[in-house]
């Protein structure tokens, strides 16, 4: 498998600038990301920003730049870049991660300390926290979200 065979993910965090609509945030990035084969999940917590994309590397990085000049994110912060063999979040234009007590006992449990900060999350366990968060039913995927019943797909 050659790398052009490979799908890219980045994981970054950054911090608001201004208070955050997470569900309008998500349903634009699906619109958006319809266009672009984009895939991936987000989390918002105290106005801090987690997501996952995963796509062509380079529709990903182009994204990417673009949120590097919104100002509407600061302290932006890569925790991973890197190709992988496949998508996780397959069918999932941007999903929403939806705030339970299994998502934060979740967090948690990659969380030294188990402190609920996602700017602060490691970036080691980034990849690895956002597959046990898809294997969960707790995401927000939108009305507009094509949902064909199927989780998203383990990595390998």
């Amino acid at each position: 498998m050659t790398e052009s065979d490979l799908f890219y993910r980045l994981v970054y965090t950054s911090r608001a600038t201004s208070p955050v609509d997470a569900i309008a945030l998500a349903e634009l990035s699906r619109q958006r990301n319809r266009r672009t084969g984009i895939t991936g999940g987000l989390a918002v917590i105290d106005a801090v920003y987690l997501q996952y994309l995963e796509g062509t590397e380079e529709a990903v990085e182009k994204l990417f730049v673009k949120i590097l000049e919104d100002p509407r994110h600061c302290d932006v912060k890569v925790l991973e870049r890197r190709h992988t063999p496949r998508r996780m979040f397959t069918n999932w234009r941007m999903a929403l991660l939806e705030w339970t007590d299994r998502t934060r006992d979740i967090y948690v449990s990659f969380t030294p300390g188990g402190k609920l900060d996602l700017y602060q999350t490691d970036p080691s366990t980034a990849a690895p926290l956002f597959r046990a968060w898809a294997a969960t039913s707790d995401w927000l995927k939108g009305a507009t979200e094509k949902d064909d019943g199927a989780a998203p797909c383990p990595e390998g």
